[in-house]
């Protein structure tokens, strides 16, 4: 995981501005839900673990660039973050009252995203929640917005743009997201409608037998 090796120390400083609002709401519903052990799964630097540590919520977090780990290891608020592959996590089942995700999916091969929900999904205690961060480009995007996202997914680089594109023409969100493992509860958009905050929970054994809604939206082999 070298890609962030060179930018990882300026990493926060760049994105601070457009994250801003992001990591505020995130923090809000956390606040909200009031859950017990939270998970940050593609941590990254860590800076959404160090808002939520600043308002007394504790977290840890996992992500596999050394890169990213060093920084959030360091500063005035150091935070706990684990070198851990997200899409085999050395956690136990039913850990955590809440997961969160946030960048990382689009940027990851589908597959790997696909095996990264496996995980969360098994690592969530029944009904724990799960809060992803991420593109969600639908008719309701501005074009400009639109058109900003793929010049910063370009700028990023050749694989990331790839796995950006490969996101987009699968479906996004929409399609990475099975309904038999997790009830949609509340969205919240940000850039012009081209990033969501998204929170969902773990379907219970007996929500599980309720009808699928738009069930054709759906990956018919994302994992249970």
């Amino acid at each position: 995981m070298s890609d962030y090796r060179i930018i990882a120390p300026f990493y926060d400083w760049i994105l601070y501005p457009f994250m801003r609002g992001i990591r505020r709401d995130v923090l809000e519903i956390v606040q909200d839900l009031k859950p017990g052990r939270i998970i940050d799964v593609c941590c990254g630097t860590g800076d959404q673990l160090r808002l939520l540590k600043r308002n007394n919520i504790e977290a840890i977090g996992i992500d596999l660039s050394d890169a990213m780990l060093k920084v959030a290891g360091k500063g005035k608020g150091p935070v706990r973050c684990l070198m851990q592959d997200a899409t085999a996590m050395a956690l136990r089942d039913q850990a955590f009252d809440l997961a969160m995700v946030s960048f990382a999916l689009h940027e990851t091969e589908w597959e790997k995203a696909l095996s990264i929900f496996q995980e969360i999904h098994r690592i969530l205690k029944p009904s724990g929640n799960l809060l992803i961060v991420d593109y969600a480009l639908t008719a309701a995007t501005s074009s400009a917005a639109r058109t900003a996202v793929h010049v910063i997914e370009y700028v990023a680089g050749q694989r990331h743009f790839n796995n950006f594109l490969r996101y987009k023409r699968k479906g996004g969100l929409e399609r990475l997201i099975d309904p038999r493992c997790f009830v949609p509860v509340e969205d919240r958009f940000h850039g012009q409608h081209s990033i969501v905050v998204r929170l969902l929970r773990k379907r219970t054994e007996s929500q599980k037998s309720e009808p699928q809604r738009t069930e054709d939206r759906y990956d018919n082999n994302a994992p249970l």
